[in-house]
């Protein structure tokens, strides 16, 4: 499913209210709650879920035109879709005209408050033909750890509700490339819009260029990325400049759990309820994987 930035005037509340529950009961994620008061810097905070959003749905009115942030919004929006695909739905409320700036892009239509389902059906089908979902969770890692990266998974699926494309995981199926794909475009294209990217790293992952580039492109593009130390690595195997970030070995079950805490935090995927004990379990079979002594096949 896809992750939504609702962009909207004041004003429109609570057309955009009835939108947000509508998209999410059909399993999208919206990247920011509507009404929401984000405490702190709330422009950064905006700019953060709309850079990071597949989707831009804007609901067009007199007021959403007279607001700078909307307008600044669909501004935004263009630039994104040129730089990363982002698909930009505008939603014109009653029968007002198209707006020039908008005259080159197609306009659904809320003819009233009994149209809402009509238009989230509309919109479900123009996600659904137009978007190319990039994952929640980057995981960038060396093929030879695939047991350990597997176990990852495992607990990420224990813990939230996971489907194929919320995760990148080049060793794990189902989380593996697609054959045919040009790999290094689409991996770099992901990496950039990924919520957060978990680096797997051992005492060799300073031999796998691809990992390094990974890990610099992420770092280098502000995206959340988080090292994870595996098979006795230390701070040191840290690559410059996320050694300037916070890491922590898996090969402890409780900071498997944290990491579980750490997701949650950074990501839209939704928890699932009831399955602590499930998660405890997970948890402790990643870390037992962790500690695996180096694997003797040669890998990416």
């Amino acid at each position: 499913m896809a992750n939504i930035f609702l962009s909207h005037a004041w004003k429109d509340l609570a057309i955009a209210q009835d939108l947000e529950a509508r998209l999410r009961a059909k399993g999208h994620q919206i990247r920011l709650p509507v009404g929401t008061a984000a405490a702190g810097n709330w422009r950064a905070k905006y700019t953060k879920a709309l850079s990071t959003a597949d989707v831009l749905v804007v609901v067009i009115t007199e007021a959403a035109l007279a607001s700078k942030n909307v307008v600044g919004e669909i501004g935004a929006g263009r630039v994104l879709e040129e730089l990363r695909g982002t698909l930009l739905l505008p939603v014109l409320a009653g029968e007002m005209d198209i707006p020039d700036f908008l005259s080159d892009i197609y306009c659904f239509r809320l003819k009233g408050p009994d149209d809402t389902e009509r238009l989230v059906e509309e919109l479900e089908k123009a996600i659904g033909d137009n978007v190319n979902l990039s994952p929640r969770i980057f995981i960038s890692h060396r093929h030879r750890d695939e047991p350990i990266v597997a176990a990852l998974a495992a607990l990420l699926e224990q813990a939230f509700y996971v489907e194929r494309n919320d995760l990148r995981c080049t060793s794990v199926q189902p989380y593996m490339l697609t054959p045919g794909e040009r790999t290094s475009e689409l991996l770099r294209s992901e990496i950039a819009r990924a919520e957060l990217v978990i680096g797997v790293l051992s005492p060799d992952t300073s031999e796998s260029n691809y990992v390094l580039c990974e890990l610099g492109a992420s770092w280098g593009r502000d995206v959340p990325t988080f090292p994870v130390l595996v098979r006795g690595a230390t701070y040191a195997d840290v690559p410059s400049p996320l050694s300037e970030r916070h890491s922590m070995s898996l090969e402890n079950e409780e900071n498997c759990l944290q990491l579980v805490d750490y997701v949650a935090s950074k990501t839209s995927l939704r928890r699932r309820e009831g399955t602590i004990g499930k998660v405890a379990q997970q948890a402790k079979a990643l870390a037992v994987a962790a500690q695996a002594e180096r694997a003797t096949v040669s890998g990416r």
